[in-house]
């Protein structure tokens, strides 16, 4: 089984690259060439002993998708093989390719793990197709799948976990095959016990969504589109509100503005009137009864209020022709 799988780059970029992602372009179903198969006379190795309790890791999971895609869509075996003896296969390629240090899988462990995928990833998949039928305007595809995920968590009150496993096998032909025929399948009569329960795990289809489940679902879309309307309706408020706040914040600006200019004009009056009171102290100041260092000085003053009054009449005098007293 080694040399033919080594070389099948289809498995190869399952495991390396861990699958086409959730947001990939999907892949030609004519570009996957497998060549896993095994002889009829082909002798294998037989598992080792089976360690029970460990949860499955997304690595383990990862590998067992690999190993049902790889195996249901043998080139050679195909859809002849009976589910007992794809399962064997299936368990013998995980067994192959895991690592080392992680546990071994009896196949029942595997089919009932499988088993799990398929159902979450069923479920999920049926809201993802109930969203993309709503055509919501403007929407993206992660945004679909966001909101999928959302219907997922209310419907089945648990998140949805296997989205590594979907990412996997959303672009996959074989799954698209399932997924095209879910519920189509019946149960074989007549078949052991054993054949039963795996033929069930490959089918495992889903039951449609019921009218209750469905109305559940439109009253649940139409109680979160009420809340994104009170939402939208919130922040239109909350934008108007704001705008009002920020118009009378600027009109108390503006009113505060113009109190201080009329503030300012106002002890720009008074202190032009204390100067013209000073000047007419000084020029009307008599000089004869002090000393010559004082005559100087204070004639010194007298003459420049003098000419700076001259200078702002144009040239002419402002003197008064009636002296204007200022009590002294």
């Amino acid at each position: 089984m080694g040399t033919q799988i080594d070389d099948d780059p289809f498995f190869t970029t399952l495991l390396q690259s861990g699958g086409e992602g959730c947001n990939s372009t999907p892949t030609q179903p004519s570009n996957v060439v497998l060549q896993a198969t095994f002889n009829d006379g082909e002798k294998r190795q037989p598992p080792k002993k089976v360690q029970r309790g460990a949860s499955f890791t997304a690595e383990e999971d990862n590998l067992l998708v690999s190993a049902w895609l790889n195996i249901s869509i043998d080139a050679i075996k195909g859809t002849d093989q009976k589910s007992t003896q794809m399962w064997e296969r299936i368990s013998e390629f995980y067994h192959e390719y895991k690592k080392q240090n992680n546990v071994n899988r009896s196949v029942v462990s595997l089919m009932n793990r499988w088993s799990s995928i398929q159902k979450c990833t069923n479920k999920f998949c049926a809201f993802l197709a109930q969203v993309e039928s709503l055509h919501p305007s403007g929407a993206t595809e992660q945004d679909k799948i966001e909101k999928a995920k959302i219907m997922y968590k209310e419907i089945e009150k648990s998140n949805f976990t296997m989205e590594h496993c979907w990412c996997l096998l959303r672009h996959q032909q074989k799954w698209q095959q399932h997924i095209s025929t879910l519920g189509t399948r019946r149960r074989p009569q007549g078949e052991a016990a054993l054949d039963t329960v795996e033929e069930n795990i490959e089918v495992f289809a889903e039951r449609p969504l019921g009218k209750k489940t469905e109305k559940e679902m439109e009253r649940k879309r139409k109680s979160m589109e009420g809340k994104e309307s009170e939402i939208s309706i919130s922040l239109a408020k909350m934008t108007e509100d704001r705008a009002t706040t920020m118009e009378e914040r600027r009109n108390a600006q503006l009113k505060a503005d113009e109190k201080s200019e009329k503030i300012f004009e106002l002890k720009k009056k008074k202190f032009e009137l204390e100067k013209k009171k000073f000047e007419s102290k000084m020029m009307m100041l008599d000089l004869r009864g002090m000393n010559a260092m004082q005559q100087e000085y204070f004639h010194n003053i007298q003459v420049a209020i003098f000419e700076n009054s001259k200078s702002h009449s144009g040239g002419r005098s402002n003197s008064p022709s009636t002296p204007y007293y200022v009590d002294i």
